[in-house]
């Protein structure tokens, strides 16, 4: 586990999450910011729960990415940052899956594992990014039929 202080470098962003975009992040916290207004302007309390909670949904981020460290997610609310690292030397197995356009990663640790999301043009960048941080690893391939 990182600081939110420390910056690491993004080789492969995934498309696991999807970003809360800025168009939808504003009027979310103004909703929230109205509800809240609103709630303590009648005195009803279950508009200031659901203002703040508006409020609070509108600062979360999250987005998984590949770093020279290994598989990184990241969740930032508002001016906090948890950063989670599965080291390149605990991933035993790496499983690609196809499906469509899409290529899921399953990084395999132990019993366990995770996975992410990619798109089927990244697919020769990841596997180069793996033989460079991780040759020794058995990289197999499931196909959809």
């Amino acid at each position: 586990m990182r600081s939110a202080g420390l910056s690491m470098s993004e080789l492969l962003l995934s498309q696991s999450v999807m970003p809360f975009s800025k168009w939808i992040a504003w009027p979310v916290f103004g909703l929230g910011f109205l509800l809240i207004a609103r709630g303590i302007y009648v005195g009803m309390l279950q508009e200031i729960l659901i203002g703040a909670t508006f409020l609070y949904a509108s600062g979360y981020r999250k987005r998984v990415f590949i770093s020279e460290d290994g598989l990184v997610k990241e969740t930032r609310l508002w001016r906090r940052t948890r950063t989670t690292v599965l080291p390149w030397s605990e991933i035993k197995h790496v499983a690609l899956a196809r499906r469509g356009l899409k290529v899921i990663a399953f990084f395999e640790r132990d019993v366990t594992g995770w996975r992410a999301l990619f798109s089927d043009e990244d697919e020769p960048k990841l596997r180069t990014i793996l033989r460079k941080y991780i040759p020794e690893v058995e990289i197999s391939t499931i196909e959809e039929n």
